[in-house]
């Protein structure tokens, strides 16, 4: 079910990685307009957000270190975030075991594959990545890859692993 989509779905549960939650939370990064309808349909409106539990804590990381934003201010924001109606989500030896079996069976990358793992063990509509790459390791899943990003955007950002 790996496709992208052109408007903006509702009722459905998304989950980000890492550089979407930290562009989202920085509103003068050049992505944010792309990716903030996604992150607020997800908190304030109709979409229930998934956020990885260790996520605030390298969103910050990359907010302060990355993308310029002062200490206190991506504290702020990613306070706000939490205290949010996000879902906080946590792995289990089983979703990490999956994204190993997941990993070997497609021949990709294990990071990566956890998502798909996660997305899976919370039954996620929409998986949200700065990754190029998720469009054939989502292929035969119920979850669709999208990434909000115009390509023509994405050779300038500065994400990270991880």
């Amino acid at each position: 079910m790996s496709r992208q989509v052109n408007t903006l779905p509702t009722e459905v549960t998304v989950l980000t990685d890492v550089n979407i939650l930290a562009i989202g939370l920085t509103d003068d990064h050049p992505a944010y307009d792309d990716v903030s309808s996604w992150i607020e349909d997800a908190i304030d409106g109709p979409n229930a957000l998934l956020v990885f539990d260790y996520y605030p804590f390298r969103a910050q990381y990359i907010m302060v270190q990355k993308f310029g934003v002062g200490p206190v201010d991506a504290r702020n924001a990613v306070q706000s975030l939490v205290q949010s109606p996000a879902r906080i989500i946590s792995a289990t030896d089983t979703t990490i075991l999956e994204a190993y079996d997941i990993s070997a069976d497609k021949n990709h990358d294990v990071y990566d594959s956890f998502l798909l793992a996660l997305a899976r063990s919370y039954d996620a509509d929409y998986l949200l990545t700065t990754d190029t790459d998720f469009e054939e390791l989502c292929e035969a899943e119920d979850v669709t890859y999208q990434n909000p990003i115009p390509a023509e955007k994405r050779d300038v950002l500065t994400v990270t692993d991880g």
